[in-house]
């Protein structure tokens, strides 16, 4: 169970959404919402941040290395000791068989870990696959969004399409990342969470990307993270 309950923790959840090719790991990598030093744990179901020694691709998180595991005894085991050893990391999740019940049992891990005296960021990729709704989020990762701010825990969902998630995800994710969109809909319902025009979203292109910040008129910006493959 969630301890240490601290309602003065600021809402940091964040959820980046773009079409194939737009970019979204990369800006969950580099897009200023990670700590340079994390305690991170991510549902990563295609691997996204598998570290291969060696590898020119498979370079971890930010360049630097995960551990990835298989299983959910491998995966609590090495979550649960790099948690109380009170040091950074950066942990993947890749089940044999991603599904909705693996993800609820990745965020369920995660809800009970999580302590208001510490920071603890969690990625869920792919948030449209494992979300059989796009109401309200009755679930354990629901639980992490709307009670894990007073528990010290940070969200990061990662989704192509916003039309398919939960409102819970993008109503408790007060920072947004947007990247080139491929539908009109998803173009439409981005714009309107930021208060820009459809034609604002249609300029955008792979790596760059629109940052929303929290309110209603929170601060819009622009930013690019082309230059994280010069």
């Amino acid at each position: 169970m969630a301890i240490n309950k601290d309602n003065r923790l600021k809402a940091l959840h964040c959820c980046y959404t773009a079409g194939t090719g737009g970019g979204k790991s990369v800006a969950v990598q580099y897009g200023g919402m990670m700590p340079k030093s994390p305690c991170l744990a991510i549902f990563d179901p295609y691997e996204d941040y598998l570290y291969i020694t060696g590898s020119d691709t498979d370079i971890g998180f930010a360049g630097k290395r995960t551990y990835t595991y298989r299983t959910r005894q491998a995966f609590a085991k090495a979550f649960m000791n790099a948690w109380s050893s009170k040091k950074p990391f950066r942990i993947c999740y890749t089940p044999a068989n991603p599904s909705r019940e693996e993800m609820l049992w990745f965020s369920l891990l995660m809800w009970h870990a999580s302590d208001g005296q510490r920071r603890l960021d969690m990625v869920v990729e792919e948030v449209a696959k494992w979300c059989n709704t796009t109401a309200k989020e009755q679930s354990a990762y629901g639980e992490c969004l709307t009670g894990g701010r007073k528990y010290g825990l940070v969200v990061h969902s990662v989704f192509q399409r916003s039309t398919e998630v939960p409102k819970t995800t993008i109503s408790q994710s007060p920072f947004k990342i947007i990247g080139m969109q491929e539908t009109e809909d998803d173009a439409k319902r981005m714009a309107k969470e930021c208060r820009l025009t459809i034609d604002d979203m249609a300029e955008l292109t792979p790596l760059n990307y629109i940052k929303k910040h929290p309110g209603l008129t929170g601060q819009v910006e622009r930013i690019s993270l082309e230059h994280v493959f010069d």
